[in-house]
């Protein structure tokens, strides 16, 4: 007869406890493994700010606009400066600053565009607030200003001059022009940096 071998109670949990154990350090090394392969992911794209060329001529409709000069005249436009100085008593004077914008307006169309469709209006900084010309100022106005005069086809560009009073934190300024619908004619507005 065989003699059977008893193996003792402790054996037991001495070769679970192995086999447990093999299996932990197993799954720690293929962790290890698993974690030490994968590439670091890359980081989130910064937001790439597009900044725009600046726009210097602009066409709308059959009127081509274009930036001759945009110039700073400081706070204070001189009595003596002005178109009729010896009418002209005081100057005038601001807590900010005056710009003076010179812009040519051409027809490139076939026919005639009357007078008072197209013009030069506010300008706008890039925090979108809005400064306007004024009467008051076309008293420092170049003579050969003609904003809105009729413009024949192929004809010079007309100029157009207008001052606006304008804060001195105003920066990225642009002028907005625009025209009118007439006729068959379909309008429309734009904006021309200044280079302020």
């Amino acid at each position: 007869m065989r003699k059977r071998k008893i193996n003792s109670l402790g054996q037991i949990p001495t070769k679970i406890l192995i086999g447990v154990g093999v299996i932990i350090f197993l799954i720690i090394i293929v962790f290890v493994i698993s974690k030490l392969s994968k590439k670091p992911l890359p980081p989130p794209p910064q937001p790439v700010e597009e900044k725009q060329e600046p726009v210097y001529e602009t066409t709308v409709g059959n009127v081509k606009f274009k930036l001759i000069e945009a110039k700073d005249r400081g706070n204070k436009l001189l009595a003596s400066e002005s178109k009729n100085p010896e009418y002209t008593r005081e100057d005038l004077i601001t807590t900010d600053r005056f710009v003076e914008v010179v812009i040519s307006a051409e027809n490139i169309g076939k026919d005639n565009i009357p007078p008072n469709i197209w013009d030069m209006e506010e300008l706008v900084d890039k925090e979108s607030r809005k400064f306007y010309s004024s009467p008051q100022f076309d008293q420092w106005v170049l003579k050969e200003s003609k904003c809105g005069e009729m413009l024949k086809p192929a004809f010079t560009p007309t100029l157009c001059t207008k001052i606006y009073e304008v804060a001195n934190v105003a920066t990225g300024l642009k002028v907005k022009v625009s025209v009118r619908t007439f006729g068959d004619q379909k309008g429309g507005e734009s904006f021309i940096d200044i280079g302020f």
